[in-house]
């Protein structure tokens, strides 16, 4: 083995065992959390639908029963109802989303092609799989095109012109040719009423496309919670049509707990969805944030929860740091000077300042 390479701490036995025990404490902590789900999803719906209780009640109060609770299937289903919704229009933003992520990525290669430099002749060869005798003239069966000579203007009787433009024909074109400006703000108001129509018959559209959502949903509503009829039933017969609309409001509550449940889900895989587009065009957006004035006793007032009540002086605990004076060169008498640098003494002074 040669220094470059390192020698691995586990060997493949050792690496094997401690894969074969992550994979089974994974798989014990998925039972673990699936058991905690359906744990709380049977507390949730306990809570929402308790159990019913039927023994000591009169016909009249069986029926108030029946009543509240066929009121309570058509709550909970025009909730499912919306969710449903939600999650269909979920769903159709997810694909959109990953096929964004899809065509950003550039997942679509080409195929890498040669630049090969070839003759005509050559290449007319290879696509007829034989050899031209003949060399070929692209220019020979070429046809030979004339320019338009351009057109003179025709020089016409004045009384022509004059005939052509009396009248009101002429007046118009003559107010056409001299007013421009009129004419091109007649268009734009032209325009403006165009747009005011489409924008018009925009509206209508949507208000009836919510019209017929709002008709389709009363009518899916009716189908799956059809009137109650509590007439002429007796007491038995109103039991049992308790215990069917309990069991319903049981089925149809389950289904609202796992539908809301994928709405979460889905919520955050589009979340996931917009980052990793940002993450992509390599654009983070900056939260807006506001500047605000606020003074530091406020400041203090505020992160601690109660107002203060003295003022906080921030320059009270500085320490004070002093100036080092200059130290300033004192003057002497030059006579002294003069004195120290006379004889020999002085001389050799000057000569080992010199050197």
């Amino acid at each position: 083995m040669s220094e470059g390479q390192k020698k691995s701490k586990y060997t493949a036995t050792r690496r094997l065992q401690l894969k074969s025990k992550l994979l089974k404490k994974a798989t014990s902590m998925l039972a673990a959390e699936r058991d905690q789900n359906k744990r709380d999803r049977d507390d949730a719906l306990n809570e929402r639908v308790p159990p019913l209780k039927l023994s000591g009640l009169s016909a009249q109060e069986l029926q108030e029963l029946c009543k509240e609770l066929h009121r309570k299937i058509d709550v909970v289903d025009d909730a499912r109802y919306d969710i449903e919704v939600k999650v269909a229009k979920n769903d159709k933003e997810i694909q959109s989303l990953t096929q964004k992520i899809w065509e950003m990525k550039g997942s679509k290669q080409r195929t890498k092609l040669k630049r090969v430099k070839k003759s005509h002749d050559a290449m007319l060869g290879a696509l007829t799989e034989s050899k031209m005798t003949s060399k070929a003239d692209f220019k020979a069966n070429l046809k030979t095109v004339k320019k338009e000579e351009e057109k003179k203007e025709e020089v016409t009787d004045w009384r022509k012109n004059v005939e052509a433009m009396s009248g009101m024909e002429g007046r118009k074109k003559l107010f056409d040719a001299g007013h421009s400006d009129i004419v091109a703000l007649y268009r734009c108001s032209l325009a403006a009423e165009k747009q005011t129509k489409l924008l018009k018959k925009a509206t209508s559209m949507l208000v009836s496309e919510k019209e017929d959502k709002q008709r389709e949903r009363e009518s899916t509503l009716l189908e799956r919670v059809p009137p109650l009829k509590l007439s002429g039933l007796s007491v038995q017969e109103l039991q049992a049509l308790c215990k069917d609309l309990h069991q319903k409001i049981d089925v149809v509550d389950e289904e609202r707990y796992d539908v809301s449940l994928k709405v979460a889900k889905n919520d955050k895989e589009i979340i996931d969805l917009n980052i990793k587009i940002n993450e992509l065009r390599g654009k983070m957006k900056r939260p807006a944030l506001k500047r605000v004035k606020i003074s530091a006793d406020a400041m203090l007032g505020a992160l601690l929860g109660s107002k203060v009540k003295e003022s906080v002086d921030f320059k009270a605990n500085l320490k004070t740091v002093k100036k080092e004076e200059e130290k300033k060169e004192e003057v002497t008498d030059w006579r002294k000077n003069v004195e120290a640098m006379s004889g020999m003494e002085g001389r050799k002074k000057l000569f080992d300042a010199g050197q």
